[in-house]
């Protein structure tokens, strides 16, 4: 029954050239979620790769723009390249393969269209998955099939021999099996039961979903009639894809119950015909933007070959088998004829939901299978639930380490089996492991030795350091993504040395020049969202008024914005006198950030999602090693995969090469006597900025108790580690005297207060990687205007930490003030 082998056949040339090795470094740094935990669930929904998504969202993006019509016929000849893709990795014809919505839509189209009758017999292996048997069994039911499962053999698989003596006994309609079930790491010898369902003329259905992407299929050589299988497991495509193979002549025989306009063509009244190909199985609507992520995903494995996958997944699966079954009370429940990706353990009195749980907590993210999921193997082999874990190309040895030691403290804290407690996880918990391990504790995998210079350490995903607005925002965004994440600050929470204490700051639309348009809209609902998340009001929208001469070469403008002269900007703020020849931007969605509280929400929100936050810890240097970044403190030695400094002015020691670039300069802001119910409260006045020959003079209503608050951008250069006196009676005496240019009602001085600015030439700050250091990112320099986009530059941070492309943020990019390289 089986048709001629299409491809993977030729002969094997005389000098085969040596097998390729997997880039595993690269694959995770393409791979975002690979940095939120480690993950081992494969076999449920693969973590997707950064070009799979890309892929769909352009395709939305362009029917949103477009229309989905339009969209569709615009991206015609990428689809169709799909179908190409999906029979070279299947070995067919193009006109065998059909894409679907899953595996479980190919297979109830597939058997549907078998039309089994009364007393037909399907032989089906215990490796079915469970929508494959109730199907079975409903067909079994209501059509009088005959469904006969195959007895297993010694090693778990397929009695080939039973199998034999069933296909002798007399015809049979359909022989179906699971190449690697749901339940363990199983692998059916698919081309010995293709073998042998062929010969006896029987058409071969083979579920690929488990096997496609980590293991060689090629229906040629298996010899199976019909395929399926599934985009969102170890192909990582998107979710919500699948595919259908029906190899002729079979095909040809095969009519679906229900046909399609995809699959039809109503040729008259009460006459129609198939299409003579495999897309007699699809359905006319189809997700469009998944089936071409799903050809992005089937590019990527074509690249790596699936064979050098296979290599790298069984290697790690045979590494994990053996040091978890080493683990005392642990079981690996994976028959003898298991391989590949797939590993299934069950604990002594735990239930496995109880361990996938505290794996999670863990960060280390497998599943629980029950048994209904695969009753014909599982109940046969007296199991009620596994928990299963499953490799890919972005798992690497770090991964194996913490699933296995997680596994062995749990173990160990829930009383069950006597192995010992790892010293990493002491360290874990901030302590020196208190005594060693028993001596009678062998660990399963030796550990390399130490380098002299640098003595072992926990590992984090990313260290943030500096915990000002922007830091606390990057180490929020991070641990809700479920990254291990530490947050290093050297003094004080919310201490007043640097550039992100006060109680209030600005945030508006206004500026000069388009590129920041794109990154104001995004503050705003970063905002939005950081309130949501924190249930505490943090703007309080005024409008504001920026105003300068009206010779000005780089105005500000904005969305919303527009331009108004003094009389109108007095109508405005009754609280503004404008000087003579200056004109203004009103901007009406301007406001006040209460910026404490702020500090506070985003530290809390980070604390509450797992991020650890270690004050008064002053970070001594760090250097890149390999991928990571070893970090010295005073009390540690730390690493990390990426290293994120938010340091403000001390961003030039932490990176010496930016010392020369920026400056660093001493600003005082006071409060001034004000009627919160006159002109100068919130009344008569929102925020303001007024260009001056003192400076740029900046300030908020009297609205919070304290009177005006106001201050100038400019100031004396200052090193960030020199004692910081009181403001001056001649720098306020100076700050009062623009006050009183603009603001005449304000009364004397109340209270003062200073911080420090860091500046770059062009006023605009450095965001992105450390130029020739990618695992080590910069937010600083943010030039006096920063505060107004610290939730936005924190979740920018983490899409960087995670992987993810941010070329909005490429005119922040610290490589700009390097045109010819770091020398």
């Amino acid at each position: 029954m089986s048709a001629p082998v299409t491809a993977g056949t030729a002969a094997s040339p005389p000098n085969p050239p040596p097998p390729r090795t997997l880039n595993v470094a690269a694959e995770r740094a393409r791979t975002p979620g690979s940095f939120t935990g480690h993950h081992f669930n494969s076999a449920g929904a693969a973590l997707l790769a950064n070009g799979t998504v890309e892929a769909v969202i352009d395709h939305l993006r362009a029917e949103s723009l477009s229309g989905g019509y339009e969209a569709a016929k615009h991206a015609a000849p990428a689809l169709e390249a799909v179908y190409a893709r999906t029979a070279e990795l299947l070995g067919a014809r193009l006109e065998e393969v059909a894409l679907v919505e899953s595996a479980t839509a190919g297979w109830q189209r597939a058997v549907s269209a078998l039309r089994l009758r009364p007393g037909d017999r399907v032989l089906a292996a215990r490796s079915s998955y469970v929508s494959s048997a109730l199907h079975l069994l409903s067909v079994e039911r209501d059509h009088g099939v005959q469904v006969e499962l195959l007895p297993n053999g010694p090693d778990g698989a397929v009695d080939l021999e039973a199998l034999e003596a069933a296909l002798r006994a007399g015809p049979a309609a359909l022989v179906t099996a699971a190449q690697v079930p749901t339940s363990s790491g199983l692998v059916e010898p698919a081309a010995a039961i293709g073998a042998l369902a062929g010969a006896h003329g029987v058409p071969f259905l083979l579920d690929a979903t488990q096997s496609l992407g980590q293991l060689p299929v090629d229906m040629g050589a298996i010899g199976c009639d019909l395929l399926i299988g599934t985009g969102r497991k170890f192909l990582r495509g998107p979710r919500g894809t699948g595919l259908l193979a029906v190899r002729r002549p079979l095909l040809d025989r095969l009519a679906p119950e229900a046909p399609d306009v995809r699959g039809a063509r109503w040729t008259a009244e009460r006459s129609w015909e198939l299409v003579p190909d495999a897309k007699r199985f699809e359905l006319w609507e189809a997700a469009h933007a998944l089936r071409l992520g799903l050809g992005a995903a089937l590019t990527d494995i074509a690249a790596l070959g699936v064979d050098t996958v296979a290599r790298h997944l069984a290697a790690l699966a045979t590494s994990l088998r053996e040091r978890l079954s080493a683990l005392p009370g642990v079981h690996v429940t994976d028959p003898p004829a298991a391989g590949g990706a797939i590993v299934t353990f069950v604990v002594d009195g735990l239930d496995a939901s109880d361990v996938q749980r505290q794996l999670a907590h863990r960060r280390v993210h497998l599943i629980a299978v029950p048994a209904g999921h695969g009753r014909w193997d599982m109940d046969h082999r007296g199991l009620t639930k596994v928990v299963r874990a499953s490799v890919h190309v972005y798992n690497d040895e770090d991964d194996l380490h913490a699933l296995v030691e997680a596994v062995r403290e749990i173990v160990c804290l829930n009383g069950r089996g006597t192995g010992r407690r790892d010293a990493s996880v002491e360290t874990r918990a901030g302590i020196e492991p208190a005594t060693p391990a028993p001596s009678h504790i062998t660990p399963t995998a030796p550990k390399p030795a130490p380098r002299a210079t640098r003595p072992d350490s926990r590992r984090h995903d990313a260290i943030v350091v500096g915990l000002g607005v922007h830091g606390s925002a990057t180490l929020r965004h991070l641990a809700a993504r479920g990254l291990d994440v530490l947050g290093l600050e050297q003094y004080g929470l919310g201490h007043d040395l640097g550039s992100s204490h006060g109680a209030t700051r600005m945030i508006r639309r206004a500026y000069p020049h388009p590129d920041w348009d794109a990154l104001v809209d995004t503050a705003y609902r970063a905002w939005t969202e950081l309130e949501g998340a924190s249930k505490t009001q943090l703007l309080d929208i005024t409008g504001g008024l920026y105003a300068a001469p009206q010779d000005r070469p780089d105005p500000l403008r904005g969305p919303g914005c527009r331009q108004v002269d003094g009389e109108e900007a007095a109508r405005i703020f009754p609280g503004v006198r404008l000087p003579t020849g200056f004109t203004a931007v009103h901007d009406p969605r301007a406001g006040i950030i209460d910026a404490q509280e702020t500090l506070r929400a985003q530290l809390t929100l980070a604390e509450r999602s797992g991020a650890h936050i270690h004050d008064h810890a002053r970070v001594l240097g760090w250097e890149p090693d390999g991928d990571e970044v070893v970090v010295r403190t005073g009390k540690a030695v730390l690493r990390t995969r990426r290293l994120v400094l938010c340091t403000g002015p001390w961003i030039a020691a932490q990176v010496p090469s930016l010392a020369r670039l920026l400056t660093v300069t001493r600003i005082v802001n006071a409060y001034f006597a004000a009627d919160p119910t006159g002109p100068l409260g919130r009344s008569g006045l929102g925020s303001f900025s007024v260009d001056l020959p003192q400076g740029l003079l900046y300030g908020f209503p009297a609205t919070d108790g304290r009177g005006l608050k106001a201050g100038l951008d400019s100031g004396p250069p200052w090193d960030p580690q020199a004692p910081r006196p009181e403001a001056t009676d001649d720098e306020l005496a100076l700050l009062a005297e623009a006050v009183a240019q603009v603001l005449p009602g304000a009364g004397p001085v109340t209270e003062s207060l200073t911080c420090l600015y860091t500046m770059t030439a062009d006023r605009r700050f450095l965001v992105g990687e450390v130029p020739g250091v990618p695992q080590v990112l910069v937010a600083s320099a943010c030039s006096g205007h920063g505060f107004k986009f610290g939730p936005a530059i924190g979740e920018a941070l983490a899409d960087l930490v995670c992987g993810i492309a941010r070329p909005d943020l490429d005119f922040l990019s610290p490589a700009r003030l390097f045109p010819g390289g770091i020398s």
